[in-house]
């Protein structure tokens, strides 16, 4: 057999040996493309997972008030004061938190303050309602308990149309007209007789938080002075 004779099989095998090296690359991109897309897709999957969580501590409840009924509740957020401030100073901080929900939904948002002997801490949560919130003192910070205040922003200060939970919370005064005939909201400056007769708390209101402890004691809580 002549040199010349093998041409044919050299260049079969550097043509297969070129597919091999091809065969490779291709192979290896598939499979760092794969692994990338993997977790580009957990990525996904764990961020879909966080926003289904917070959806659900977000998740609208139906709650039971005895003497009144059926109402929805909503959690809204959990926060813990400072250390070394005070219950003024921590309402004053939170009071914009409030307000802004209640200036975005028309609802009412509220919550009992607890204190653990050395921080302040409140749940605050809503009913869904234009005119009225209701304070559980089981809704509170763990290893918390209730101070006997609470705080809580107005709804809105406009005519409104009354939902099943405003119907609930004050059927007396709601009695055939929701959905029907709009009402006259609240002052969101200003404590309602309601607020009175609910005990002492603060009010969220557009300009900062005021604080009653009955009628005749409304006072504006002012920042501290750093001393």
């Amino acid at each position: 057999m002549s040199p010349n004779s093998r041409l044919p099989n050299k260049a079969r095998a550097r043509s297969l040996a070129r597919m091999a090296i091809c065969l490779s690359l291709i192979f290896i991109t598939a499979t760092i493309t794969f692994i990338v897309f993997r977790g580009l897709l957990k990525d996904a999957s764990d961020s879909g997972l966080e926003r289904r969580k917070e959806v659900a501590a977000d998740d609208v409840q139906r709650v039971r008030i005895p003497g009144i009924g059926v109402v929805d509740y909503q959690r809204l957020f959990e926060v813990v004061s400072e250390p070394g401030e005070s219950m003024d100073a921590f309402a004053l901080r939170i009071g914009p938190r409030l307000r802004a929900y209640s200036d975005e939904t028309g609802y009412e948002a509220c919550g009992v303050l607890a204190t653990d002997g050395e921080l302040f801490g409140v749940v605050i949560g809503s009913n869904r309602a234009h005119i009225a919130c209701a304070n559980f003192n089981a809704f509170r910070p763990i290893g918390m308990k209730p101070t006997g205040q609470t705080i809580h922003s107005h709804g809105v200060d406009g005519r409104f149309h009354a939902n099943r939970n405003d119907v609930a919370l004050q059927g007396q005064f709601f009695a055939g007209q929701m959905g029907i005939k709009s009402v006259a909201g609240q002052k969101l400056n200003a404590f309602s007789n309601m607020d009175y007769e609910g005990g002492p708390g603060y009010l969220a209101t557009p300009t900062g938080v005021i604080h009653q402890q009955g009628e005749g004691t409304v006072r504006q809580v002012l920042p501290e002075k750093d001393t």
